[in-house]
């Protein structure tokens, strides 16, 4: 938006917050400006521009591998979705952007993160069935596996 916006529907002359303050000064320009814009339209109201807030506020801003990793070890079987978590982040490193590969698979496993949990009677929230890590993409020297695969072949590695 420039200085000011004049809508003939809403008879509003909008005007930005800079354009407002350097108008407060008798001697400067864009008071002069305002004064013609008055008399030029003297039933338009002035408004100032407000800023416009996001519709939803995105609930995911900040998830980062620690957040990732301290949400699951509030879960019961938090051993074994721990053991999945690391596949997954190995599977992520030969991605192109392993950050998003890992939030997809913990968003895919986690659908409430971000809610008020469901608590059992010892504190821990309650168990949550470990989904399957996402297939690996396809690239040039990357062979095409299953997730099931490639859980299998870190579970050889690992032992």
């Amino acid at each position: 938006m420039k200085e000011y916006k004049i809508n003939f529907t809403a008879n509003t002359i909008t005007i930005s917050k800079s354009f407002a303050d350097a108008a407060s000064d008798p001697t400067s320009a864009e008071c002069e400006k305002l004064s013609k814009l008055q008399a030029a339209y003297p039933g338009m109201r002035i408004v100032h521009k407000t800023h416009r807030s996001p519709s939803k506020a995105n609930v995911n801003k900040g998830l980062t591998y620690d957040r990732m990793e301290g949400y699951i070890n509030l879960h019961e079987n938090a051993a074994e979705l721990l053991t999945t978590f690391k596949t997954v982040k190995e599977i992520a490193a030969k991605q192109k952007n392993p950050y998003q590969f890992t939030k997809g698979w913990f968003m895919q496993q986690f659908p409430d993160y971000g809610k008020l949990p469901n608590i059992s009677d010892n504190g821990k929230i309650l168990y949550v069935l470990p989904v399957d890590p996402p297939a690996a993409e396809k690239d040039g020297d990357v062979e095409n596996s299953t997730a099931a695969e490639h859980i299998e072949f870190a579970k050889v590695v690992n032992q």
